[in-house]
């Protein structure tokens, strides 16, 4: 059934020309009545009045224009039986007073088909297609006309009835296949809603394992460090100190800039390869490895989003680097390649073996690449170090 408060689309359409047929019927058969009069004795103004009747009271307990379920759901119900019961008075009141009346029976056919289902509404309108017959039998006139117009109606009646089930089932499958149309374009929403809550959580986890976390993780070294160097070397101490002061203010101005725009700061203060120098001077600073920084200077201009992946590629292989790789040297390169842009890290660690691989950082590398059409490739192997490269096409 249809949703409270909705209606099917189409629906104000079919209603206007339903009302518009019952109304135009009904004048029609008046119209019938007063220009037939000298050929049919009767009481024209009876007629008139019964047909009057009818309208007001189909006006009353037809289907109203927000029901639609009365239409499309018919069943024999105490209301339906009552407004068929009503139409036939009426309509038997007009056709006894005036012969001419006798046209509405077509505008009847349509509200007994309208209001009952197919197989009793056609006994009905079967029924109803007599009354001419009955009318010019009971009044001694015009028989044989009366016994045409019954046998006509009788014979078009199926064939009526037919055709106007047949357009309420259609209508009805009509409301059946919008209200699961409804119903997908509000699964595809939630869909979509949820799917793109989940890439968002994704996105804002690869920004804080590629920021914050990678900068606590520093911190968390420095001050290990520091522990034991605060007897033995309280220069270099002070030095790892001010490193993780450095260090804690840059993971504040990263979460300030992720809760505004989640583009990483240090790109708004200058080109991509100053910040790649950046990164590898403080790995240099903190851990003492070697590292060494090859930028070509043909690299073309990117745009903000690419910038970010290759910066976010340099900060993962880094932390790589001082987690796990054991190395005391690392070459971070920046090539031209073609119209395109190749950025790879390597270091002479220990490696190790990529299908055993875990944890976010490849992984999230591999989606940000993908999101720019970029290919991820990691050549490694135990004691044979690690190369991370990203190439960026044209």
């Amino acid at each position: 059934m249809t949703a409270r408060g909705t209606t099917p689309v189409g629906w104000e359409f079919w209603y206007r020309i339903w009302c518009g047929y019952v109304v135009g019927g009904l004048v029609v058969s008046g119209i019938l009545v007063v220009v037939l009069q000298r050929e049919f004795a009767g009481n024209v103004w009876g007629a008139l009045a019964a047909l009057t009747g009818l309208l007001l009271w189909c006006a009353q307990l037809a289907p109203r224009r927000d029901n639609p379920e009365a239409f499309y759901h018919r069943t024999v119900s105490r209301k339906s039986v009552t407004f068929v019961a009503g139409t036939l008075v009426f309509f038997v009141a007009a056709g006894w007073w005036s012969a001419g009346a006798v046209a509405a029976l077509m505008v009847v056919y349509a509200l007994i088909y309208m209001s009952l289902p197919v197989r009793p509404a056609m006994l009905v309108a079967g029924a109803a297609s007599l009354t001419p017959l009955i009318f010019t039998l009971l009044s001694h006139t015009y028989v044989p006309l009366g016994l045409t117009v019954s046998l006509i109606a009788v014979v078009c009646n199926p064939a009526i009835g037919a055709t106007i089930a047949l357009a309420i089932d259609r209508g009805e499958q009509l409301a059946v296949l919008l209200r699961q149309l409804e119903a997908s374009r509000a699964d595809v929403a939630r869909l979509s809603r949820k799917a793109g809550s989940a890439a968002e959580r994704a996105r804002l986890a690869r920004e804080i394992h590629d920021t914050l976390t990678q900068g606590f993780t520093g911190i968390v070294t420095l001050a290990q460090a520091v522990e034991s160097e605060l007897d033995s070397d309280p220069a270099l101490a002070r030095r790892h100190i001010a490193l993780i002061e450095a260090t804690a203010r840059e993971n504040l101005v990263e979460a300030r800039a992720m809760v505004e725009s989640l583009a990483p700061p240090e790109l708004s203060a200058g080109p991509l390869a100053e910040s790649v120098r950046r990164r590898c001077r403080r790995l240099a600073d903190e851990t003492g490895i070697e590292v060494s920084v090859e930028v070509d200077s043909t690299v073309p201009q990117l745009n903000t989003v690419t910038e970010v992946v290759l910066l976010r590629a340099v900060q993962e292989a880094l932390a790589n680097v001082r987690k796990h790789s054991h190395a005391d040297s690392v070459t971070v390169a920046l090539a031209r390649v073609g119209k395109g842009v190749r950025l790879s890290v390597s270091d002479n660690g220990i490696g190790f073996d990529a299908d055993d691989a875990d944890g976010f950082g490849l992984p999230g590398l591999r989606s940000r690449a993908r999101e720019i059409g970029a290919t991820l490739t990691v050549t490694t192997a135990p004691s044979s170090g690690t190369r991370v490269e990203i190439e960026v096409p044209s």
